[in-house]
Formats: structure tokens, sequence, C-alpha cells
């Protein structure tokens, strides 16, 4: 290992310099904020790193997250611009209704898609992450719902990057869970333990290679004993000669699995290689990197489907059979790709010939996978629900190839570098193997491809391969998709020998060294290593000129392999693609493979019959037969059926040399043999007819099975359109869970802000007094009780000029505070003089200005008071002194001067304060209107399960219920309707304040008649008389007064009194404001008066205000049902129109409430 990385060089563009640390991409959904919280809380500020947070937000939601957590760490914490350049030390945030992505150095922002369903921001930006920034990038899944992240760690991991997902500490688990079903995930831990172990990785040395940009080659170089040792142990353990893979690779993978166990020394991860066996396995699973996915770079498959595969399919005759081999299929995604490519190609041509497809990969894992041919719903993101639909089988949350489709690939693990290759292939697609391969191993690998090729074969290779080195073989098709044929002409290339020493690198037996100690390496003879290749060399030609016929078949009698030249025993017909072997066996020998194969299972050993006679192509041959059961560990049972034969003219031939008593005998046999013979082939065709009809019988339970499968491939799709509904809401429930985190925590920083003003009106020197819209006192500070010597009882409620019995009246100051509210004027420094009672006359500046409360209407007045009675006499001493002493009058004026210039400032601080506040309070009326808002909405899912809980139980278990348990339920129902009944009036009162005022002239007595018909029954069962008398147009908001209207009518039938029918009067006209005598605050010259009159049971005059407050009720629930917010919305209402309502009413006389609303309004 090299010590110094002083000296190195690097070549690197000065874009890739900008970005010389690791960016963490971490993802969440709900639960997300508690998560990132405590993450962030045990996070050290200055790792080097740079972190991106993608979490699942409402569109319409502004997100408090950036103030949120910046209040726990010390990193810059920022919402990120478009094109933001990504820093070290600072911590990134999606701004809502946005999806983000990294390209270079930079972030890039665009809109969110409108579909929740396409919208998977954390797959799209740890995607574009690990693609930007390979092994730099860093993936964490953190709580939330769905499965958006699987893809993007995936990509994370392939590109050599460290992923993380939390444990079963996510309050919202199915996100990291998904990611940890998927084997993409590293470590599996809590957002704690994710944070104390990106600070460790942050001491490890290979991070700092990264910071110093020092390549992978710079820290491991080819001759390193310890790097050469792994290969070995890779080498023994696998089989698979890693010398020949690019060593960029390879080190990469090894520096990879180092980082993970926090190891900087090579010789410490030999030790470990050694100490846990299990290692060795995981860093071969690593280096074998299976980056696949259904029609991957679908612009490939385009031209495949448009250009080049029809005429393939042209060039076939009916009897023909399509041959494709797809080397380093990984985990079958390619492979099914073509299938189905192909399949519904040979529909649209109309042409139905056999395809084959064959599925090589090094690993024994993907291989198996592949095989079962079970995929989750992230595999299948790049399909189309048509092909879905049409190529899989959902099963428990899991999808499944066809059969159709699984039936014609045949799967098997495969080293293109060293095994026998498949023959007479028409295409080779080998798209993920060659960037792994040094350049005499491609040649290589092409010299095989060409061995393996037809004469016109296709040959595709990945985006980034070429055949620079093997252009004399192939013709280049088409440029940009690497498409290749093979050529016409060239010398045809023998199946190149194993392990030739071209791309052989030498691998000595040699122990890791230690530097400090200087001890140098050991190597063993080559002479055994040559033998050996010498050996397989012979063994590869032999089994390739003398392997008998044969086949692999499973326990469905499906062909798993074929081994030997079979052409004699098997022939394809015209019509749908199969690999059954009896299907594909020649007709005269089917009845007795049938009977070996049957017994074989049975049985589970070796059966062979031999010396059966059979008539092929009109040759007679005769054959033997043996089946034997392979007793290996597999998923399937398998079987190897093996071929042999002779022609029958080589008997007659022996016979002839016979002696003459012997041929006679012989002929007596055969004689005898021919009747047998006949016999014979008379009970084959009899069993022969039976299998066909037990065939045919099959096919028909097939077809009606298909015709089952189709039915249930409609219900799947409504299925999955629930599902997609279901999808939706889910996204649209996490989006409300993380807004009410937010909504709690922003709650929280209300509560904090307000206990903060008030502290600090507390503490100031000057009094202050807050009044209501009639100049009652609501509320004072100390300052205000200590100057004027008054108590709280005397104050609060109390009428302003009323104070200690109207000795406040003073008629200036009332004036000022008249117009305020009504005409949103304020007024600063007033002077007042004036004598009160307790602390005699005083001289005051006093300033007022309006505070809005939106939260429930009220409009206020701030009043503060400044104390200028001792500066008004210094001044006072000033002027009297003047007349004495001309200096001594300069000197006080100077003082004097200093004194009201300290005051002034003092006064003017105090308003400056008072003004923020006030900003500071109408921030908070906003924010806690929302909470109300939202935190209504959040209470409605919850009960709605309540009640459907209930009802089902008091509807399917009520006659197991004893008389308690059923009553305990009705009074659960009765609650839970009062609860809901609550939560929709208090929505509605909460929505008045934000509705658009738009209003229009209507016929009140249209809006009446809507009204009726809409609360028709309560009408009808309660036998309410409504009599309309004079009535008006006006200008109102139709929905508002709608509203109005029926929380009235509502009131006068709940508040009635028993046995006597209810009657309602309602009218309405225009009227000049001067008719209107008993109220004030009207501005418009004509109103239009409503009045609403019933003769229910009427309440004392005294609560004429209120009941108009929220939650304010005169009776008990159980005599009279009701939330306490109707007419509450009802003033709302009227108050929206610019009106006012007042209230006339006499206990067991009825109620009537009289409206007034300007005649227009804007």
């Amino acid at each position: 290992m090299k010590q110094s990385y002083k000296n190195i060089k690097n070549d690197v563009s000065e874009e890739i310099q900008n970005i010389v640390f690791p960016i963490v991409g971490i993802g969440a959904s709900a639960g997300g904020l508690e998560a990132i919280s405590e993450f962030l809380e045990h996070l050290s500020p200055d790792t080097g790193m740079a972190f991106i947070f993608v979490q699942h937000l409402s569109p319409d939601h502004k997100s408090m997250l950036t103030p949120i957590l910046s209040k726990i760490t010390s990193m810059k914490v920022q919402e990120v611009r478009n094109k933001e350049q990504i820093k070290p030390n600072c911590f990134y945030i999606i701004p809502p209704d946005k999806e983000i992505c990294v390209e270079d150095s930079h972030v890039i922002v665009s809109p969110r898609p409108s579909s929740p369903k396409f919208s998977l921001p954390i797959d799209i930006l740890l995607t574009s992450l690990s693609n930007a920034h390979h092994e730099k990038a860093i993936g964490i899944i953190l709580s939330g719902s769905a499965t958006d992240g699987t893809i993007g760690l995936r990509i994370v991991k392939e590109q050599g990057g460290i992923t993380f997902a939390q444990d079963h500490s996510a309050k919202f688990d199915s996100m990291p869970n998904s990611a940890i079903s998927a084997g993409v995930v590293d470590f599996v831990l809590s957002p704690k333990e994710i944070a104390l172990k990106l600070n460790n990785l942050i001491e490890n040395p290979l991070i700092e290679n990264l910071k110093l940009n020092i390549t992978d080659e710079d820290f491991i170089d080819e001759g390193n004993a310890d790097f050469k040792l792994i290969l070995k142990k890779l080498n023994k353990a696998s089989g698979v000669d890693f010398s020949v893979y690019k060593l960029k690779t390879i080190i990469r993978r090894i520096l990879r699995r180092m980082l993970l166990h926090n190891l900087n020394d090579l010789s410490a991860y030999v030790a470990l290689l050694d100490e846990k066996k299990e290692e060795l396995t995981i860093l071969y699973q690593d280096i074998l990197i299976n980056v696949t996915s259904f029609f991957r770079d679908p612009e490939i498959y385009t031209y495949l489907e448009n250009e080049l595969i029809p005429e393939l399919i042209k060039s076939k005759s009916d009897e023909d059979t399509l041959r494709i081999w797809v080397p380093a299929c990984s985990t079958g995604e390619e492979v099914f790709s073509f299938a189905m490519l192909f399949m519904e190609i040979q529909e649209k041509t109309n042409r139905h010939i056999t395809i084959q497809l064959f599925a090589t990969d090094l690993s024994e894992r993907a291989i198996t996978k592949a095989r079962l041919g079970i995929y989750d719903e992230n595999d299948l993101k790049s399909m189309t629900p048509k092909r879905i639909q049409r190529f899989f089988t959902k099963d428990d949350g899991t999808y499944r190839i066809s059969k159709t489709i699984r039936d014609i690939c045949v799967f098997a693990t495969h080293n293109v570098l060293r095994d026998p290759p498949f023959s007479k292939i028409d295409l080779i697609s080998c798209r993920n193997l060659f960037i792994y391969l040094d350049t005499a191993a491609q040649k290589r690998v092409l010299d095989t491809f060409h061995f393996a090729l037809n004469e016109t074969g296709i040959l595709i290779l990945g985006k980034a391969e070429s055949i620079s080195s093997s252009t004399k073989l192939y013709s280049e098709i088409n440029k940009k998709f690497k498409i290749y044929s093979r050529k016409n002409g060239s010398e045809k290339i023998t199946f190149p020998l194993p392990n030739f020493k071209s791309s052989k690198k030498e691998l000595k037996d040699e122990k890791p060294t230690n530097p400090k100690k200087g001890a140098t390496p050991y190597s063993k003879s080559k002479t055994n290593s040559k033998k050996l290749e010498l050996s397989e060399a012979i063994d590869t030609i032999l089994i390739s000129d003398f392997l008998p016929p044969s086949v692999v078949i499973n326990q469905h009698a499906e062909i798993v392999q074929f081994r030997g030249n079979t052409d004699l025993f098997f022939s394809h017909t015209a019509g749908k693609a199969t690999l059954n072997i009896f299907k594909l066996v020649r007709k005269e020998i089917a009845f007795h493979l049938r009977i070996l194969i049957s017994k074989s299972l049975k049985t589970e050993e070796r059966i062979k019959k031999e010396d059966i006679a059979v008539k092929i192509n009109d040759k007679e041959f005769v054959i033997s037969i043996e089946v034997a059961p392979l007793k290996i560990e597999s998923d399937e049972q398998l079987m190897l059926v093996i071929f042999s034969q002779y022609e029958q003219s080589q008997v007659l031939n022996e016979i002839a040399g016979k002696d003459e008593n012997q041929a006679k005998l012989l002929a007596i046999k055969e004689k005898k043999f021919k009747q047998l013979e006949m016999d014979l082939a008379a009970s084959q065709e009899d069993a022969m007819s039976l299998a066909h009809e037990q065939e045919r019988f099959i096919e028909e339970l097939q077809s009606a099975n298909e015709e089952v499968v189709s039915s249930n491939e409609e219900l799947q799709t409504v299925n999955e359109e629930l599902e997609t509904s279901k999808e939706e809401l889910e996204s649209s429930n996490e989006e409300l869970i993380t807004t009410n985190q937010e909504l709690q925590v922003r709650n929280e920083l209300l509560i904090e802000s307000y206990e903060y003003s008030n502290a600090i009106i507390a503490t100031l020197h000057e009094p202050l007094v807050i009044l209501d819209k009639n100049l009652k006192i609501k509320t004072t500070n100390k300052a205000f009780f200590s100057l004027f010597k008054l108590k709280k009882e005397e104050t609060e409620g109390k009428l302003l000029f009323e104070l200690e019995n109207k000795q406040w009246n003073i008629p200036s100051l009332r004036e000022l505070l008249e117009h305020i509210i009504p005409k949103n004027t304020s007024f600063h420094n007033y002077k007042v003089t004036h004598e009160f009672p307790r602390i005699g006359e005083k001289v005051f500046l006093l300033n007022a200005s309006k505070i809005i409360q939106k939260s429930h209407g009220d409009h206020l007045i701030l009043l503060s008071f400044n104390d200028i009675t001792e500066a008004m006499k210094v001044q006072k001493i000033e002027l009297d002194m003047f007349t004495k002493n001309i200096e001594e009058s300069r000197n006080y004026n100077l003082k004097l001067e200093e004194a009201v210039n300290e005051r002034t400032k003092q006064l003017d601080l105090s308003n400056k304060s008072l003004a923020e506040k006030n900003n500071e309070l109408g921030k908070m009326n906003k924010e806690l209107e929302a909470f109300a808002y939202v935190s209504s909405h959040d209470l409605q899912e919850p009960l709605r399960k309540i009640q459907t809980f209930v009802d089902r139980i008091m509807e399917k278990e009520k006659g197991n219920l004893s008389s308690n348990g059923k009553n305990y339920f009705r009074f659960i129902q009765k609650s839970a309707n009062n609860m809901q009944l609550l939560i929709e009036e208090l929505l509605n009162f909460t929505s008045l304040n934000s509705a658009e005022r738009k209003f229009e002239t209507l016929k009140l007595s249209d809006i009446i008649q809507d009204v009726k018909k809409e609360i028709k029954e309560d009408l009808e069962d309660s036998k309410t008389i409504i009599e309309m008398q004079e009535m008006c147009e006006a200008m109102v908001i139709p929905f508002q007064f709608r509203q109005l209207m029926i929380n009235l009518i509502s009131n006068s039938i709940k508040f009635t009194k028993p046995d006597t029918p209810v009657k309602i009067t309602i009218s309405s006209k225009v009227i000049a404001r001067e008719s209107i005598k008993t109220l004030e605050d009207l501005t418009s010259e004509l109103y239009c008066h409503i009045s609403v009159s019933d003769n229910g049971i009427g309440f004392d005059q005294e609560f004429e205000k209120r009941i108009f407050e929220v939650f304010e009720k005169l009776h008990s629930k159980d005599d009279y049902p009701g939330t306490g917010i109707g007419l509450a919305i009802v003033k709302k209402v009227v108050e929206n129109h610019n009106g006012i309502i007042s209230v006339k009413s006499e206990i067991n006389k009825g109620t009537t409430f009289d409206i007034y609303i300007p005649a227009k309004n804007e």
C-alpha cells in the first residue's frame, strides 16, 4: 500500500475537481421529520460532506423544514435553488412541489409531475447523484410509506457508493423495508447510529483520498501482494479468474468493502477474509454488478422492434428455430425483455417460428432469481401497464413472468471466458460485460461470439463498448446502438482453448507482505499450472467431439440444457414454441421415452432401455435411451436423458459373417422378432392413442384454465386501478402527516413567540392597555396598574372613559380612539394633560394603533402612555428662572433637552418594539388559524373509523352485547356524531376567513327557497312553517348567505317549545341609514334589513352578546344538542358582508334576529 499522496498528479477536469467530497442523498416521507431531526442532532457539523434532503411534501404547503432544522445543526440549512453549487458542510432541502437532481457539481430544480403516482423524487435524486459522482455518493432512506428510494439505493450501490436504511425505529417502515428486502442496503441502523457511522467514516483515509482526488489505482497497484492474494482467494472459491477484469473495477469494489468495515489497510482486509468466510462471497457478489432492468435503454428496443428483429424473423422459414443468447444476463430482465419483444413482433407480422433464448451469467444467485421469474413492483417501473398485464401474473404483492415467456427461456451459470459456448446462434446481446474486462479478455470473448454466431449472426454490445480489437470479424450495422454483424467470408474461428496466455495474468502463490518488516514474496513452480491448462484443453476437445447426445430436463419434462448433437432424436414442428421434451422428441421414440422418464421419477434410479428398433427419415436405427436422476442441490428435480444409436444395416452385416446354422437360427428368431414387433407396434399405437387423448383433455383443461386466467386478469386490472387510487390517497396522507408534524413544531414556535411577547410587554416601563372596538379594556401590563394605582378587577371589561367614576373622560382622546378601527388610523405622541383621581395631574404622550385578530374577527386598539410630567415640570422651572439668569436658563435648557431626548428615544424604542410585537402577533394569528383548520381536517379520518366500526358492531354483534354494552355503544355513537358535527361547524367557521368574497345581486326569496329544499326533512319532521313576507334583492356572497339562513332556521327548529309547531317569519326590505338609530358603525347610505323571527323558547336579553361567541351555549347539551358555533358563523358571515347583527328575545316568547347589510357591497 502506498503511504504518500503528495506527489500524485490528478488528471481530472475542472468540473470534477469542484466535487472532491462525498455527497449524501437522504430520502424520507411520513415520519421523516422526527428521523432527520435525530440524525442531525448526532451528526458532526464539519464532516466535510454535503447533504441533500428530499421529503414528500404537500405541493400547496409552505415548508417549515428550513427554520426547524436550522435550530438543530450549526451547518448551513437552506432550500436548494436551481443550479445551486454544491458545497461541503451544507444541508440542502427540496422546495415544495419540486423535484431535484444532481448534474456535475450543481443541483437542478424542476416542477413536480401533476400525478403523485409518477412522482418518485427520492429515486430521481439518488440515481442522478450516483451517476454523477459514483463512489462519492452516499444514500440514506428514513421513515416513509411506499417504495420510493429503493431503485435509487440500488444505483448508488452499483456505482460503488454506500447505502443506509432506518431500522425498526421508523414510524413508517415501508420505504426502508422495501430497500432492505431488495438487498441494496449496506447498513440498517437508527438515525442516530447512521449519523455516528458517518462521523466515523470521515476519519478513514479512504474518504480522505476522495478529497485529495487520489484514484483507486494510486491506492492499490497491480503488483500489490495482498491484492493478488485476494484474487487467488476469489479464483479458488468461485472458479472465476478476475485477473482478466479491469483493475479499476476490482480495486473499487475491494476499497468499498474496506470502507464498510472501516479498514484502511489491505492486509487487514485479507485477514478479515480469512476470519469471515462469508465476506469472500459478499465481495464476489459485489464485483458481479447486476446492472439490469426491463427494456433498459428504450431507444435500442425501438430500433430492434422497427428494423432489426422483423428482418431477422423474415429471414427464417417456418421450420427454422431462432436462437438468441444473452451472456451476463444478471437476474433475467433483459432476456425476458427480448422474449416479450419477439412475441409482440411475431403477432404483428403474423409469423410464428420457434424461438429459443439462452441466458447465462457467472452469478448462481442471479441465475436462481432469473429462473424463478419473480419481480417486485420496483423492478417493473420501466414497463408499460399493458405489458405488465399481459406478460405477468400478480401474486401476493409480487409479479411472476408468464409461462408463455418462461418456457422459451433457458438459464444456466456459464463463464464465457472458460466454458464452451452455444452454437448456431442468430443474435447475441452482451450489453453489460465488456466494460469490466481488459482488452485481451474482450478479444477472447469476441472470438467466442464469432464462433457461436451463424454466418449472418448479429452482435449487440453496450453503449460504452466496442469491437475495436476485432474489426476483421464484425461489420457495423448501427454505430449509435453498437450493433454488429458477423462478417461473411471471414476466417472461421474455432472455439478458443481456456486460459490462453494472452489474457491470463500470472497469479503467484504469494503471501501478504508487511512493508514495515520488509518481507519478500515467494512463488511456486508453474509446472502444475501448465499441466492443468493442457489437461483442461484436451478435456474440452474430447467432450465437444465425443459427448453422446443428451438433454437435461426438469420434473415438468421441460428441457433445461442440450448436450451433443441431438438432431436425430428431436424435430421442431410449426406452431407455438415449447421446450417440452415430449413435444420435441420424434414420435417414433416418444412412447419409450415417456415410460422411462415416468419410472425414473417414481424410483429415483437410473433406467435404461436398449435395442429399440426405429425408422427415422427412411433409415432404420437401433437406439438405446437412459434416464438418470441428477443428485444435485437445485430448486428443480433434474434428470439427464442420454441417447445412443447405430444403423440396422450394421447388425445385418454382423449376422452375415456367422456360420449357416447360426444364420438359420437367427432367421427363425428374426421372423419371431418381426411378429413381436408388429404386436408391439399395435400396442404402442394404442398407447399413443391413449396418450394423445390424455393430452387433448389436458389441452382442454388448459383452455378452460386460460379463460379463468383471463377473467382473473380482468379482475387484476380493476384491482390495479383501485391500487392506483389507494397509492394516490396514501401519497396525500403522507403529505398531510408531514404537514401536521411541521404544524406541531410551528405551534410550539408560536407558543414560544407568544410567551416571549408577553415577557417583553410585562417588563416595559411604559403603561400599555389593549381596548376592544367598544373601547373597553381587555388587558393591561403591570406598569399601567402601578402608575395609575388601579387593580385588575377595576379595569378589565370596563369602558376606558368610565374608570374611577368617569374621571378618565377625555373627549379629545375619545374622538381619536373612536376613529382608529373604522377608519384604520393611528396617532403618535398625542399630548394630553389631565387630572387623575389617584395620582393627580399628569402629562402624557399617547400612541395608539389598530390590531387585527383574524382568528376570531376582533379589531383591537393598542394604547401606550409615556409620562412626561417630570419633563414638563423641568421645562416650567427653566422658564421661571429664565428671567433671573440667562446663563443658568441656558444650562437648564440643555438639561431639559437631554431629558426630553432621552425620554423620546425610550418612547421610540417602545413604539418600535410594540410595532414588531404587533406584527408577530398578527403572524401568530394567521398561523394559529391555519393550524386550527388543518387540525380539524386531521380529526375527521380517525372519527370516521370510530363511527364505521361502532356501526358494524351494532349491526353484526348486537345479539352478543349485554344491555349495558349496547348502551355504551349508543353513547359512543352519539358522542362521535356530536364530534363530527363540531368538526364540520369548526371547518365552516375557519373557512369563512379565507373564503373569496365575491358578491352577487340575488333575490333573497330565491335563497330561502333553496334553503327550504336543502333542509326539507328537518322542516317536515319538526312541522315547521316558514312565512315569507316582503322580500328584496341584496348583494351577497351566495354560499355564505345560504349558510347564514340555514343556521338561523336550524336554530329556531332546535330551540322550540314542546308540543308547539314551529313558526318562522322572514322579511327583508331596503331602508336608509338614518332609520337605524339603535346601532353604530354604519357607513353606507342604504341597507338591506333582514328580519328572522320565531316562536321558540327565547332567552334572557342580557345574553345578547354572548350567544354570538364561539362555543357559547345557554343550555345543556342534554336539553338542546348543538356545538355552540352556529351563531358565531352567522355573525362572521354578516361581518364578511360589512354588516351588523342584533337580537331581541324574551323567555318563552320567541327570538328575532335583525341583520343589516349594505345594499351595495364590493
